[in-house]
């Protein structure tokens, strides 16, 4: 007997996992570069209300919202990003070393939150071999955990890219002689 196949969703239910892990991940890093830019002198992303983890403030509708739901949409590896934290260079106390730390602080973020997804999703799989009550839950939980892997480590790398606007660029500019 043939069943009739059901319709497979606009957008896969794998949506509903690495959906948050994205926006997180890229607040998080936001939020990094605004925390930095602070301690450095520069108060521009404090006086926007833009050192915080609110994701509100930090949403770019369209590389935050349209552009991850195409990727979905289209099968493709998810990918977004969120609306940058304004600074100021000229507020901060050295500006060579304040630009850099600035700049490394978002991917630094990311690359902190790779090695704490790292552990936590060994740590899930610890216990759900002792609970295999609990496998269906930490399966889920796993999955998001590989997805805070995943998603970390491409966007420290990408933000690593010497193309302006990306961190990287700005890390270079410094870091490298002038003609190069």
């Amino acid at each position: 007997m043939h069943r009739p196949s059901t319709p497979e969703p606009a957008i896969s239910l794998e949506f509903l996992v690495w959906a948050p892990v994205l926006l997180f991940s890229i607040v998080a890093h936001e939020y990094a570069h605004a925390e930095a830019a602070y301690r450095q002198g520069d108060d521009t992303a404090y006086m926007l209300g833009r050192i915080t983890f609110n994701p509100l403030k930090h949403i770019d509708p369209f590389m935050t919202v349209i552009f991850p739901a195409l990727l979905a949409l289209a099968g493709a590896p998810p990918f977004g990003a969120a609306k940058p934290v304004p600074v100021n260079p000229r507020k901060y106390r050295h500006y060579v070393r304040g630009d850099i730390i600035v700049s490394l602080a978002g991917i630094g973020a990311n690359l902190v939150l790779f090695l704490v997804s790292a552990a936590l999703f060994a740590a899930v799989g610890l216990v759900a071999g002792a609970l295999p009550a609990l496998e269906p839950s930490l399966t889920i939980a796993q999955r998001m955990l590989f997805y805070g892997m995943w998603l970390n480590v491409i966007l420290a790398f990408f933000n690593l890219l010497p193309i302006p606007p990306l961190d990287g660029s700005h890390v270079f500019y410094h870091m490298l002689p002038p003609q190069a």
